[in-house]
């Protein structure tokens, strides 16, 4: 069509040449202005018909886009279906500057399932904080390097306790670069982003269960009220071996097991995570596992590097 609108258009050209020498010469002569006219109409009506069916988005009415400033992104793009049927707005994360703080996998709170084993990087950004229980692990990592680079604040005799009491020469506090503190300090000097706790030892022989896990509260309180972006994991409590010292009724397996269950329920409260790596610490008969205990005659709890291995991949194949 709009090859025959050309030569149509060639031919009254030179018909419009003809048509403007013949005005010149006979000014009187208006029937080839009407011949001109008549032969113009039909061109345009082509013409129009070629712009309408082959210029792209000829005649379209384009959308306005709102000058609103409070239109954002996600508003402008509601409405558009993506893959799923989902409405979204275009993926601005990659490339993006966002924010570096590690993607939370397990957004449930409460017990920690199986996932993919991690890389040991993964604990570079992370802090234990413990009894003499997770000095073991810290003796083991400094050599292995297990855990990469985690740190560990840790002090023989911890409890969530006397973690509260103010720093002395006296008092049981880990230290931070050469210097005791508070849990909360060490954290927060620290800047780490993942927190793992594991304290009971000093507790739960000293203090009802209850009171015990309202200190671990305000510990964790105290902990996010200065660095209140960190992931608060609580690993459980481990067994101690039948041959400890330690036994009693207000120190033993089943109470461990009580203690556990009822930092499983803080965990679900509080929106924390709990890691529980005593699980896989017990033998058949429900005790620490000899060839992890370090210390079987006397109080039957710390780790030998076997027990320190296992406490390890455990880690690596539950994290948030």
């Amino acid at each position: 069509m709009c090859g025959v609108a050309l030569r149509y258009l060639y031919s009254m050209a030179n018909l419009m040449k003809m048509g403007n020498i013949g005005i010149k010469k006979v000014n009187s002569d208006k029937s080839k202005k009407t011949k001109i006219i008549a032969y113009a109409l039909p061109l345009c009506v082509i013409l129009l018909a070629c712009l309408v069916m082959f210029v792209p988005g000829f005649g379209e009415e384009k959308a306005e886009i709102s000058k609103d400033e409070n239109v954002s992104a996600k508003d402008v793009y509601a409405g558009v279906d993506s893959a799923d049927g989902a409405n979204s707005a275009p993926d601005s994360s990659f490339g993006g500057s966002g924010n570096d703080t590690p993607v939370t996998v397990n957004t449930e709170p409460g017990l920690v399932p199986e996932s993919a084993a991690a890389d040991k990087s993964y604990f570079d950004d992370a802090a234990f904080v413990g009894d003499s229980i997770s000095l073991m692990l810290s003796y083991y990592n400094a050599s292995a390097k297990a855990l990469g680079n985690a740190q560990f604040f840790t002090a023989g005799s911890l409890s969530a306790a006397n973690a509260l009491w103010e720093v002395s020469d006296k008092s049981v506090h880990p230290s931070y670069n050469g210097t005791k503190m508070l849990v909360e300090d060490c954290i927060k000097n620290s800047g780490v982003k993942k927190v793992y706790i594991m304290l009971g030892m000093n507790d739960i022989g000293l203090y009802s269960l209850d009171d015990s896990i309202e200190n671990y509260k305000e510990l964790v309180k105290r902990i996010k009220e200065k660095s209140p972006s960190v992931i608060i994991i609580v690993e459980s409590m481990t067994p101690i071996a039948s041959t400890s010292n330690r036994l009693g009724d207000k120190f033993n397996n089943t109470r461990i097991r009580e203690y556990n269950s009822k930092l499983l329920e803080m965990c679900r409260e509080m929106g924390w995570y709990f890691v529980d790596v005593g699980s896989v610490m017990y033998d058949e008969s429900g005790y620490l596992r000899k060839d992890f205990c370090s210390d079987l005659e006397t109080m039957g709890m710390h780790f030998t590097n076997a027990g320190c291995e296992q406490w390890v991949s455990y880690l690596m194949t539950h994290t948030v």
